[in-house]
């Protein structure tokens, strides 16, 4: 099971086009032959379905970071620049 986990968030990264070390705050959930996996990097969070048995992406959606989050990770005399 952990190599098929693996391997579908193999899949997940390159449908987004990264790789698994840039993946952060990663979740991965499994049941009825899929995993889920929700992921974000630092500008972007992602939803993924991956099926069980054959790997295949069935599943992609991505959206931005929110605004607030971006700000809330800098430093804070980079927050009060503009």
């Amino acid at each position: 099971m952990v190599k098929t986990m693996n391997m579908a968030l193999c899949a997940a990264a390159k449908e987004a086009g990264i790789t698994q070390q840039e993946m952060r705050n990663t979740l991965v959930s499994h049941g009825n032959g899929l995993f889920e996996i929700s992921f974000s990097t630092e500008w972007m969070s992602y939803d993924c379905y991956v099926d069980e048995e054959t790997l295949e992406v069935l599943g992609f959606d991505y959206r931005p970071v929110p605004l607030n989050t971006l700000l809330a990770s800098l430093p804070e005399s980079r927050q009060n620049a503009s």
